[in-house]
């Protein structure tokens, strides 16, 4: 494996050869991927080649990479202008490459309709709609005959046409992929039909150039800017993602205490009607609910959150109001949800971090709620409330709920599952369903 020192030396050979001296400020600009100024063609490849990348090959698993860059912009800039949040975190199997040839194999006679049906002809679509091309395709006709010549390839065939189209890679370039930071995934920077090819032809991997600095998706950037992470890579309601598999913590396992809310929903009969879940967070519990035949809404103090749901779990556009809840909920009639939830937002409001007190929070929820109101909130078995919430116990938490609401019953479900590593000392958070019976 050559050392950092070889490193170096190709990287000034390489801009001598590009016809700029590897020294002074503008090499510090080059290196620092040209954001600076300008730089020319060759020089931005040299130094990409010698100094960003690295200088030996990886093996990675196909299970391990995630579309990427497409027509001519990163993956980023792609998921921007075709508003795909979750682009750049599709598995690469499931992608509209190894799709195409999946299709071309249960199909040996592809029409063009068939073609541009499929997830490649929609994506060769997109690139164009977005201000592009592809593989210099401007058009429907475009975007059929690069998905033939990709076809042609992976059968043995020549390629309709028989030159290697605009913007394709020729066979000696390296497939290029860019390490997903907090993961083990790999993004495809160059070489999606290569790949594609490999991974139908029976191959498990396949050797690649990986870059050496990380690349984030639009997902865990947006995780990372929701309010209450501070930074940290945490989740905490489940989201299925490739790239958070790994490194990320599911603070809260959520599947517990919707099982409760089932449970109990069935045993009295309560199988629809309005829904509304305060502090919804993502979404997750919006979006189960409505599953289970609710009208589902929420809401949520930070905005980033509707563009997360929407994306992570196919909200619709204003099923989750963003605001303070105080604000929503004096702002609706009373009983106007059947079903409420609120987890873990009361303690904020014992500790003086809400805008009103903790009795004014809970007679609003309950003001809300037509038939059965579903809450947690923090509690003192957990080290980080030990001192600052002391007192507040499952009897305690009950008691409030008694004094504090109009309900007929409240019901003590059990605590919750969460308090695993690396929170092993906190959660356990007691599930309480505060009934009106008449």
């Amino acid at each position: 494996m050559p050392g950092i020192d070889q490193v170096r030396r190709k990287s000034r050979a390489a801009l001598r050869k590009s016809g700029l001296a590897p020294s002074g400020p503008v090499y510090g600009r080059l290196v620092d991927a040209g954001r600076s100024l300008p730089i020319p063609a060759a020089a931005r490849v040299a130094v990409s080649t010698a100094v960003l990348r690295r200088p030996w090959k990886v093996r990675v698993r196909f299970d391990q990479l995630l579309v990427g860059a497409q027509g001519g912009w990163t993956a980023r800039e792609f998921a921007e202008r075709t508003d795909d949040l979750l682009w750049p975190s599709t598995p690469f199997l499931e992608g509209p490459h190894v799709g195409l040839l999946r299709l071309a194999d249960e199909v040996p006679e592809l029409s063009d309709e068939q073609i541009l049906d499929s997830p490649y002809g929609r994506l060769g679509m997109r690139c164009i709609k977005a201000g592009g091309n592809y593989f210099g395709g401007t058009d429907e006709a475009g975007v059929v005959a690069a998905a033939r010549a990709f076809i042609a390839r992976y059968r043995g065939e020549e390629p309709p046409g028989g030159t290697r189209r605009p913007q394709q890679s020729g066979p000696q370039d390296p497939v290029l992929v860019a390490p997903v930071r907090g993961s083990d995934q790999y993004q495809i920077l160059d070489g999606h039909h290569r790949l594609a090819i490999a991974a139908m032809s029976g191959a498990d991997g396949a050797s690649v150039v990986a870059k050496w600095l990380p690349v984030t998706t639009p997902l865990q950037d947006l995780l990372l800017r929701m309010s209450w992470l501070d930074g940290t890579r945490e989740l905490y309601q489940p989201i299925d993602a490739p790239e958070l598999r790994s490194g990320w913590t599911t603070v809260r396992q959520c599947t517990d205490r919707l099982a409760k809310m089932d449970a109990f929903l069935g045993e009295r009969g309560i199988t629809g009607g309005r829904y509304l879940d305060v502090a919804s967070c993502y979404g997750w519990f919006v979006a189960r609910m409505g599953e289970r035949g609710f009208d589902a809404e929420g809401v949520e103090r930070d905005p980033l959150a509707v563009p997360l749901g929407r994306a992570v779990y196919g909200l619709p556009d204003g099923v989750v109001s963003t605001g303070d809840c105080v604000d929503f909920l004096r702002g609706h009639d009373p009983a106007r949800w059947d079903v409420v939830s609120c987890f873990s937002l009361l303690h904020h409001f014992v500790l003086g971090r809400g805008s009103v007190s903790a009795e004014e929070l809970i007679r609003l929820l309950d003001r809300a709620t037509g038939r059965v109101l579903f809450f947690d909130t923090g509690q003192d078995n957990e080290a980080w409330f030990a001192e600052s919430l002391r007192g507040w116990n499952p009897a305690r938490v009950e008691r409030f709920l008694r004094e504090n609401t109009g309900f007929d019953e409240i019901v003590d479900l059990g605590p919750d599952d969460d308090a695993r590593p690396p929170y092993q000392d906190n959660y356990g958070r007691h599930l309480f369903a505060c009934v009106r019976t008449a």
